[in-house]
């Protein structure tokens, strides 16, 4: 646990075998109340760190509401523990209803089966990903969290904003006074987010971009992502992003023009990935998983933008135009 500013304390919340290590939870002590933000992985070495920092900090349930930006597991997988102590939860309705609705994973296996994931494997990719393993269990009774809700804690006055893309209700947090913006994992320092698409007519990658500009501009001295390390340049930051994902878009066109026909998961395959494996072979299914989705992201604009255009018939294939 490490104080940032005063009152604003980062807790590293250990994310046990993933390669993004530890989830960053801030806990943020104010004048009329405190704040939590985000949980880790409902996995007992992540419990055992958070609720440490509770009793250490003194943040009970009746001085502190707990903030989920977004309701990937390693954000919002002890809030259904924290809500069941009596913690007030604040996330997007958007996120919200999935953190509730453990249907919502049979519906990504169907749309998993048109991407062309190998069917004799997606239980495994389900079984294998952390997001699945390590959810939430239990409702969460949470209060919907909109874009430009106010958090005043007398000390800290922090405003919400909507950054869809990574989820549909992916929200940060801005301080104007200080100039900290809480940035969840809408952009992150030296890792990019994972935007992948798992709905048949969801825009992920069109959104992620548009909430880009929506932040770039934004009064910021002080970014505290979800993972990684604290940093302060965001126009910086998100004009690398910007870059990243032209060379990504660039990328998969030109992978779709040498080899028309190919699914998501085909394209996932050829793409180039900042992993510890020699081939795509040794990925394991869940890692695939991250893969596809965020081919498909990219798919679908380059679609959009009438680069490429696709057949489906059991599986979902893309063509150049």
């Amino acid at each position: 646990m490490k104080e940032v500013i005063e009152n604003i304390f980062n807790v590293q919340i250990p994310m046990p075998k993933n390669p993004l290590k530890y989830l960053n939870s801030y806990f943020i002590k104010g004048e009329n109340y405190n704040l939590i933000i985000d949980t880790g992985l409902n996995h007992p070495e992540a419990e055992k760190i958070l609720f440490s920092a509770i009793d250490k900090l003194k943040f009970f349930p009746e001085n502190t509401k707990l903030i989920i930006t977004h309701m990937h597991s390693d954000h919002c997988g002890l809030g259904a523990k924290l809500n069941k102590k009596g913690f007030e939860v604040w996330v997007s309705s958007f996120d919200g209803e999935i953190i509730n609705n453990p249907t919502d994973w049979e519906k990504m296996i169907e749309f998993a089966k048109k991407l062309g994931m190998p069917l004799d494997r997606l239980e495994e990719a389900r079984m294998g990903h952390p997001g699945y393993k390590y959810r939430p269990i239990g409702k969460v009774d949470y209060n919907e969290m909109r874009d430009g809700d106010i958090f005043d804690l007398g000390n800290f006055k922090f405003r919400a904003i909507h950054t869809p893309g990574h989820t549909q209700g992916h929200m940060c947090l801005l301080e104007e006074q200080n100039k900290i913006f809480v940035s969840g994992d809408h952009i992150l320092f030296n890792i990019t987010p994972n935007i992948s698409q798992w709905k048949p007519h969801a825009r992920p990658l069109q959104d992620y971009l548009q909430s880009l500009k929506k932040v770039r501009e934004l009064d910021v001295g002080l970014v505290l992502p979800g993972h990684r390390r604290i940093f302060r340049k965001l126009k910086a930051r998100v004009d690398e992003l910007f870059m990243h994902h032209k060379r990504r878009l660039n990328e998969v066109l030109e992978i779709v023009l040498d080899h028309p026909g190919l699914s998501a998961y085909d394209v996932a395959s050829f793409m180039s990935w900042d992993m510890d494996y020699k081939s795509w072979d040794e990925f394991p299914m869940a890692q695939r998983w991250f893969a596809t989705g965020e081919a498909q992201a990219h798919l679908n604009y380059l679609c959009e933008q009438g680069k490429l255009h696709f057949e489906e018939d059991q599986v979902i294939k893309y063509y150049p135009n």
